[in-house]
């Protein structure tokens, strides 16, 4: 049997979800091209499309709506989030922390349909969301809901559309890191409490959701184009990592990213925004022409979630905010499969002594 580090390129199960960048570039949700799902979707016809293979939001907007409503009116989980906040100073809990202990705690009963069980942990997600960020979104919009619950209630259409198209883009990505592990721990038959417990907490690792972070702490660092220029070629000189470019599946180009950067590109109204999106295309242009990368949907959505407000430690919560209904659909057609995952490993010896 050959031995493929980090299982690239290895077929390890069968989905009917997605696929991910054939032909080097493309994502696809259950056959729909995902980048005209923005221009003519919500994040809500999304995920119901991607549950359950219809752009019929009706049945997830409305249990969405219910378990958000019960969760803002819930104060002992409004108090116990504020808690967990405060625990570990100076900083306190990282908010990926503070969504493995509130998504953990949540209740599953037998008589939840799928729509509910996913609906019930999608709104627990964006409510804790929207509690560290100590925002009022106990207004929700009809046509962008879920964006709606992240965003302060004065947020403009705009902004909502912008956070919608972000969610959809987040919403799916075949086998990746965190799904693979959200599908493993279904392929034990856990529930799926466990199963998305287990994609957040991978998906908190820096190699996997935390690149957004990196790439606005990157161009947050310069304050000028000029500086950016010289700070960059200086990183590539030493051999340093940059995050957001690249990609381990598409070859072309993210399709992903064209879209994010074009919301950066119309949200930008101040002379620091400006000024920030000229040194992010700079550092663009250096990773294009000296080593051939293509920024992923990380490198301008991080700054288009600093464009909507958001501070860095919630960007990667956002991705789970989108990205939970993939989880939970991976986990339904994992157990409909009900074969467990139990790769062989290579044994090379013990160590020299």
């Amino acid at each position: 049997m050959d031995y493929s580090p980090g299982l690239r390129g290895v077929i390890a199960g069968e989905t009917a979800i997605s696929t991910v960048g054939k032909e080097g570039t493309s994502l696809r949700y259950r056959g729909y091209d995902a980048t005209e799902l923005t221009t003519k979707n919500t994040y809500e016809e999304v995920a119901s499309l991607i549950i359950k293979n219809s752009l019929n939001s009706s049945d997830f907007k409305e249990a969405f709506t219910k378990f958000y409503n019960t969760a803002i009116n819930d104060e002992a989980l409004s108090k116990y989030i504020q808690d967990l906040k405060s625990l570990h100073p100076p900083k306190g809990m990282h908010p990926m922390a503070l969504l493995r202990t509130i998504v953990s705690g949540g209740e599953e009963k037998e008589s939840d349909t799928e729509i509910e069980l996913i609906s019930r942990i999608s709104a627990t997600v964006c409510f804790a969301i929207a509690s560290y960020h100590n925002s009022d979104t106990d207004i929700l919009s009809d046509k962008y809901l879920v964006a709606s619950s992240l965003l302060p209630n004065k947020a403009n259409d705009e902004m909502l559309e912008a956070l919608d198209d972000m969610l959809i883009l987040y919403a799916e990505h075949g086998f990746n890191a965190s799904t693979f592990a959200t599908r493993v721990t279904a392929s034990t038959r856990a529930d799926l409490t466990g199963a998305i417990v287990s994609g957040i907490a991978t998906l908190k690792g820096e190699l996997h959701g935390g690149a957004n972070e990196r790439a606005v702490e990157l161009i947050n660092s310069f304050e000028t184009v000029d500086e950016a220029e010289k700070g960059v070629y200086k990183l590539l000189d030493e051999k340093k990592k940059i995050m957001g470019f690249g990609h381990g599946v598409y070859k072309v180009q993210d399709p992903r990213s064209p879209i994010v950067k074009s919301w950066v590109e119309k949200l930008v109204d101040t002379d620091f925004s400006k000024n920030r999106f000229e040194i992010a295309q700079k550092i663009d242009q250096i990773m294009d022409e000296e080593k051939g990368l293509f920024p992923n949907v990380d490198f301008y959505g991080g700054l288009l979630l600093a464009e909507l407000g958001f501070e860095v430690d919630l960007f990667t919560p956002i991705f789970v905010a989108g990205r939970s209904v993939g989880w939970a659909s991976h986990y339904f057609e994992q157990r409909e499969q009900d074969i467990l995952i139990r790769p062989a490993a290579k044994y090379i010896g013990p160590p020299e002594r």
